[in-house]
């Protein structure tokens, strides 16, 4: 996994990337996608919709994240942005995990497994390791025996 620059600033423009983690293990991106392709991020979605206490834990894990994003903007560069890019700034603030912009909406399991992997507080992360029911961490951390 690897930790994404959120803001790339020149001294034109300023891009922003909300995807903060980037799950990179070829064997975890080929695992996930399967539980994606059954349909897992619609059943998130679904209880979202119907479990409160589910929906509660899934919006505070996209402040959260979303909290983490900032913190590694300098703040001379959040500044900037809040005047020259206020839209651009506001994505940066305010989406939740992978960069989505609703908190009932499930952008992809990836991101969430890789925010739980990294800071062990993500309900949908959390429970997407469950189902894998297998190590998160290889102990070379090469993947080699899971690669295609």
């Amino acid at each position: 996994m690897i930790v994404n620059r959120p803001v790339f600033a020149g001294e034109s423009q300023i891009e922003v990337f909300p995807t903060l983690y980037w799950l990179t293990c070829p064997y975890l991106r080929r695992e996930v996608a399967l539980l994606e392709g059954e349909g897992l991020i619609a059943q998130f979605e679904e209880r979202i919709q119907r479990d409160p206490d589910f929906a509660s834990q899934v919006e505070q894990n996209h402040r959260d994240y979303a909290a983490r994003r900032l913190s590694l903007i300098p703040l001379e560069v959040q500044g900037r942005m809040q005047e020259e890019y206020p839209d651009r700034y506001q994505v940066l603030a305010e989406s939740g995990v992978g960069g989505i912009r609703s908190p009932e909406g499930v952008k992809c399991l990836h991101t969430h497994l890789a925010d739980f992997m990294a800071h062990g507080d993500n309900v949908i992360g959390a429970e997407v390791a469950r189902l894998l029911n297998k190590p998160l961490f290889c102990e070379s951390g090469q993947c080699k025996e899971f690669q295609s």
